[in-house]
Parts: structure tokens; C-alpha cells; sequence
């Protein structure tokens, strides 16, 4: 078949710009042009054709499938490669503790089971696969991560329609196992706060118990953030441990930043330790830092709390209706005990929410929705009273 002859000055027509006869092949050849893949070159695609009609066919229906977003082209791109990628992309919009967490998935996890697989030819029963093999290792967390990760690193690559569709998306993600939370009541906590005065960083424990903030913003607590007069500390930071040291962080949510109100003995527990700052002349560090004025180390303060809950068995032991503080309690249980003990006693929903820096109430129903009193008799007697007995 001879090529056809065009005139030198003879214009392509309207759309035929990627259009050209190829001599030796004897077929007509389309080029369409994709834009430029996530490094940078430029992604196209050919299709041939006996006549030049044909290819401008199946030029116009591959432009209405991009158009739509129903090409892709990994370019070989293995899962591997795609999660470097993605985490690469991601590290300046996560904070340090989180990045590393996901790094540290992917080359444990995602890597070693996925890795090799050509993107484009990653299936569901991959997903689901890798899902069992995760669900039997210890540590419920793990799956969930996993999952997590995998799941933003394929949306990464279906943004930049390196692949068609999600094929994590069909699959359930798994569930860590539940447990709940060790929590102290009342009278435990009273035994608590009665050790924690005898201990060096009692202090740390009876602001936790007293206002249900989380370690991290805790330790990051300035004494330019204490009000002592108003009775208030105000937070606006957490502290982070990361790989490369610790991190000074913002609040997740708008709530996150908030102040809260100090009850007698978490006032009490701040005098004390303003006192002796002012003393040795430590104002200008943390709170609740180290002697030489660092950060204090979350596994120290796990050694503390352990320390004054041993203390506080042994101060109690014998006496009557007195159950110990379990040894398992964490100082996180110091923030689900606050919130535990507020709504049980019957207040407000949205102002615990608020205290704790949920971001909305549903979150703090999800968490600790058992906690609230039902009050049945209560509403069937309130009801009753609305309507009058007949005679």
C-alpha cells in the first residue's frame, strides 16, 4: 500500500493532529497525548490502523475515556515504587510521629508481601490475602494500618490515574480486637491522687485526673499557658516523640485548641509546682519536665504512674469495700477515667466533648456513650406526669 501523498502546505484536519502514515509497517498511526506521569514525562498512547478513519475512530474514543478518567497507565510502576512515592509526597503534609509510623508499615508489611507486583496488575484477592496473613500477627493494630496506608497510597496512584480503580476499595477493612479501656472509679481515684502527692511527678498525674488531657499536651504545657488565677490551663501544643527527637506539635482540630477549667486539686497540684520552678529559677521550662529541663519521657512517666498505683495497693490494702487500681491502668486511662466519671454523673455531652478536644460530640458518644446514666424510670415517670389519669 503506497503512502498517501499530502501537499507540503496541506493542513491536518480538525483533531488529526497526532495522526501520520508509517511506510513500513503500512498502517496509520494516532498519538494521543495524556499529559506527564507523576515523574515528570510525558505519557502517550498509540493506536494503528489499516485506514487513516479507523485510528481517528479509536483516537476519539480513547479522548472520551481520558476525558472521563478511565485511562491509566502505570508505566510499569511496581506497588513498591508507588508506596516510595506516595509516602515522599505525603511527608510534608503529616506530622513527623505519623510519617514515620507509615514508613515504618510500609517497609515492614506492605513491602515485603506487595511489593514486587506490577500496580496495574494488583487485584483484590491481593488485598484480601495480605489482610489474612496481617490478621494473625500479634499487635491488633497492624491490619488496620495497613489497610490504612495501602488505601491512601492506591488513591495516591487513582488521582494520578496511574490505575483505573481502587482494588482495596472492595474489601472490608479489618477490625483490631476490642478492648476496653482500663478505667479507675471514685474511690480509686481519690486513693490515686493520695499516693500521687508523695511522688515527684504526682503533679503530672493530678492535672491528667483533673482535666482529662492527653499525655502529649501535657508534656508540652508551658507556664505561660497555666493561669493559676482564673484557674485555667490553656492548650495550644503536644508534644511528639520521633525518631529524630521530640516534636512540638498543633492540635489535629480547631477543638484540640481549648482551655479548661481546673478543679480545686489540680490548682492545688500547679501551686506546688510553680512554687519550687520560681525557687530554682526553671520557669522558663516545661511544666513538667526533667530536672535539667527537658522533655519528660513517656516510658519514665509510664515507670511513675505504675510506681504511685503500687503505692497506692499497698496504702489501701485490707481496708473495707476497697478494690486495688489495676496494675494494667495506663495514663491514658487517667483521661477515660475523667470522662467516665463526668458522665456518669449526669453532665453535659457536648461540654465533656469539649473539655476532652473532640473534635464533635458523636465522637465522644462513640467512646463513651456506656458511660451515660439511662435515667429509664426516670423518663416513663416524666412522661407519666405529662399525662393526666383518667377520674
Amino acid at each position: 500500500m503506497a503512502e498517501p501523498v499530502r501537499k507540503s502546505r496541506e493542513r491536518r484536519g480538525r483533531g488529526e493532529g497526532g495522526v501520520t502514515y508509517d511506510p513500513q509497517k503500512e498502517l496509520w498511526v494516532g498519538t494521543l497525548s495524556l499529559g506527564f506521569d507523576i515523574h515528570g514525562k510525558r505519557n502517550r498512547k498509540k493506536v494503528y490502523g489499516k485506514t487513516k478513519g479507523d485510528v481517528l475512530k479509536e483516537l476519539g474514543r480513547l479522548r472520551a475515556k481520558a476525558d472521563s478518567g478511565q485511562i491509566a497507565d502505570a508505566k510499569g510502576m511496581t506497588v513498591g515504587q508507588l508506596l516510595t512515592r506516595w509516602l515522599a509526597a505525603n511527608r510534608t503534609q503529616t506530622g513527623a510521629r505519623t510519617w514515620e509510623e507509615r514508613t515504618r508499615v510500609v517497609d515492614t508489611h506492605l513491602t515485603p508481601k506487595l511489593g514486587r507486583i506490577k500496580l496495574e496488575k494488583l487485584t483484590t484477592l491481593h488485598v484480601e490475602g495480605l489482610y489474612a496473613e496481617l490478621a494473625v500477627k500479634p499487635g491488633g493494630w497492624v491490619p488496620k494500618t495497613a489497610a490504612d496506608v495501602l488505601g491512601m497510597a492506591l488513591n495516591y496512584a487513582l488521582g494520578h490515574k496511574l490505575i483505573n480503580a481502587n482494588p482495596a476499595k472492595a474489601i472490608k477493612k479489618p477490625r483490631p480486637p476490642q478492648s476496653e479501656p482500663v478505667v479507675i472509679d471514685q474511690e480509686q481515684v481519690n486513693a490515686l491522687l493520695v499516693a500521687a502527692h508523695l511522688h515527684p511527678l504526682g503533679e503530672l498525674v493530678a492535672v491528667a485526673m483533673g482535666t482529662g488531657c492527653r499525655q502529649g499536651e501535657l508534656l508540652a504545657l508551658t507556664w505561660d499557658a497555666v493561669d493559676l488565677k482564673a484557674k485555667k490551663v490553656h492548650i495550644r501544643k503536644s508534644l511528639s516523640r520521633t525518631e529524630g527527637g521530640y516534636v512540638l506539635k498543633e492540635p489535629k482540630t480547631k477543638a484540640g485548641r481549648r482551655s479548661i477549667k481546673l478543679p480545686w486539686f489540680a490548682v492545688e497540684a500547679l501551686t506546688a509546682r510553680k512554687a519550687r520552678a520560681e525557687k530554682t529559677g526553671t520557669l522558663g521550662h516545661p511544666v513538667f519536665s526533667t530536672r535539667t529541663g527537658n522533655y519528660l519521657d513517656r516510658k519514665n512517666v509510664r515507670r511513675a504512674l505504675k510506681a504511685m498505683v503500687v503505692r497506692s495497693n499497698k496504702e489501701t490494702a485490707g481496708q473495707r469495700d476497697r478494690h486495688p487500681i489495676p496494675l494494667k491502668l495506663k495514663f491514658h486511662g487517667l483521661r477515660h477515667s475523667h470522662a467516665s466519671l463526668l458522665l456518669s454523673a449526669g453532665h453535659s455531652l457536648r461540654a465533656v466533648s469539649q473539655r476532652l478536644g473532640h473534635a464533635n460530640p458523636a465522637l465522644t458518644l462513640r467512646i463513651y456513650g456506656h458511660c451515660l446514666p439511662t435515667d429509664d424510670e426516670k423518663l416513663a415517670d416524666g412522661m407519666g406526669a405529662m399525662v393526666p389519669k383518667p377520674g
